[in-house]
C-alpha cells in the first residue's frame, strides 16, 4: 500500500522545484541584462577614453609650447638686464 503523504511530498517537491527555477531564471535574465548593459557601454567608454588620452596629449603640446614661449620670453628679459 502506498503511503499518502508521498504524493503530498512529491508535489510540493515539484512546486518547490518549480518556484526555485523560476527564480534560477529571473536571476539569469537579470544577469543577462546586466551583461548586455555593459557590452552596449564598452564601446562609449573605450571612445572617452581614446578621447581623453587625445585631449590630454594636447594639452601636454600646448603646455610645453607655452613653456617654452615662457622661457624665450625671460632669456630675453635676462638679457636685456644684462646688457
Amino acid at each position: 500500500m502506498e503511503n499518502p503523504l508521498k504524493g503530498r511530498a512529491i508535489g510540493a517537491a515539484t512546486e518547490e522545484s518549480a518556484s526555485t527555477r523560476s527564480i534560477s531564471l529571473l536571476a539569469l535574465d537579470r544577469i543577462e541584462a546586466a551583461l548586455t548593459r555593459i557590452e552596449n557601454a564598452a564601446p562609449t567608454c573605450i571612445a572617452k577614453g581614446a578621447d581623453l588620452r587625445r585631449r590630454h596629449e594636447d594639452l601636454k603640446a600646448s603646455i610645453s609650447q607655452s613653456l617654452s614661449g615662457l622661457d624665450a620670453l625671460l632669456a630675453q628679459r635676462v638679457q636685456a638686464e644684462d646688457a
